[in-house]
């Protein structure tokens, strides 16, 4: 029985040589050269630089998943798209336009900004005096609850003469502000 083979004996023979050769490969593609040649360019290559060759380096490579030092990376400038090509500029005297055009459009730009600004801060300010507004009514009712309470919460001759202050500074207030 010895020259016969079981299934198992088998596949692990046939485990044993894929992961030897897996090794070897591995072992090999882990070396890389890198080198300048005479004119300058820098080469990559599996074997060895020629004795001719500058800055000969072993380098070995980063894992696939590894990420990247940006400084080691090549600088290839991207490519233009061709909508972004600007047009040649026209041959010969260009009209220039007129001094009073461009200050009269900057003082149409000026314009369209300070209407801009004025409505956009009329606005926040009309929000701001609207929230003001609720905190004096709501200050309001709680004096005027404060006033009417009675017993053991009944409040003194002074708490009631500064209740009345507040109450009359609250009114004020609203009327000056609150429409």
């Amino acid at each position: 029985m010895s020259g016969v083979r079981t299934p198992f004996a088998q596949i692990a023979a046939l485990a044993a040589l894929t992961i030897a050769a897996f090794l070897t490969c591995t072992a090999q593609a882990q070396t890389v050269y890198r080198w300048k040649d005479a004119s300058g360019n820098t080469h990559y290559t599996d074997s060895p630089p020629p004795t001719s060759a500058k800055q000969a380096a072993t380098v070995t490579p980063a894992e696939p998943g590894a990420p990247r030092d940006p400084r080691t990376l090549p600088r290839v400038s991207p490519p233009t798209p061709a909508i972004a090509v600007q047009p040649a500029p026209a041959v010969g005297p260009q009209p220039k336009p007129a001094v009073d055009d461009i200050q009269k459009q900057l003082e149409q730009n000026r314009e369209y900004l300070r209407s801009q600004r004025n409505a956009k801060t009329q606005k926040e300010r009309a929000i701001r005096d609207a929230e003001q507004c609720t905190t004096w009514y709501r200050a309001l009712e709680r004096v005027e609850t404060a006033e009417k309470q009675t017993g053991p919460k009944q409040p003194t001759a002074a708490e009631m003469k500064d209740l009345a202050q507040t109450k009359a500074e609250l009114k004020r207030n609203i009327a000056a502000l609150c429409r």
